[in-house]
């Protein structure tokens, strides 16, 4: 019998250690996985915090341009050529955001989309029916599909009828 006591106690023993090796495995694992979430997350902030960085280097150039044009209208009273560097650094910055995927919307002229356009003010007019963007005040943008900016916009309430006009109307 003490024979068997003493291999019952050995396969204790053997289970124990099996059981002990697995924990050990399983603590390991967990560590690693906390330590690669740690890793997850500080990459994800070193990405937010960087992302707009190729945009930035892109603007570079304009901003320079800027500040050359600002430091130059101080001594130049050549007010065309000023204009008309202001319009190619306009030109050239909406160049670059639309490269990074911005849109500008479509406004005037367009169906009111309350998802799209905030309306600012409704306007009787003959020249567009009801409904119809008449007047865009401020211009919305979407980057790759998702809307940053709604426009703002002066909306058409139709031609005015002669009984809005009196404030009288055929009241049954």
């Amino acid at each position: 019998m003490t024979g068997d006591k003493h291999r019952e106690k050995k396969t204790k023993a053997a289970k124990q250690a099996e059981i002990d090796e697995y924990k050990d495995k399983w603590l390991r694992a967990l560590a690693e996985y906390e330590n690669l979430k740690k890793r997850a997350e500080k990459e994800k902030v070193e990405t937010i915090k960087f992302s707009n960085q190729f945009l930035i280097i892109e603007l570079f150039p304009i901003m320079d341009s800027f500040d050359s044009a600002m430091s130059s209208i101080k001594t130049s009273n050549d007010k065309e050529s000023f204009l008309k560097g202001l319009k190619m650094l306009q030109k050239e910055f909406h160049r670059i955001l639309e490269v990074n995927g911005l849109k500008k919307l479509k406004s005037v002229g367009e169906k009111f989309d309350p998802n799209f356009h905030e309306a600012h003010e409704e306007i009787y007019t003959d020249k567009f029916s009801e409904g119809i963007i008449v007047e865009e005040i401020r211009s919305g943008y979407t980057l790759s599909d998702r809307l940053l900016r709604p426009a703002l916009v002066k909306v058409s309430k139709g031609v005015k009828k002669e009984e809005d006009s009196h404030g009288k109307g055929n009241r049954h």
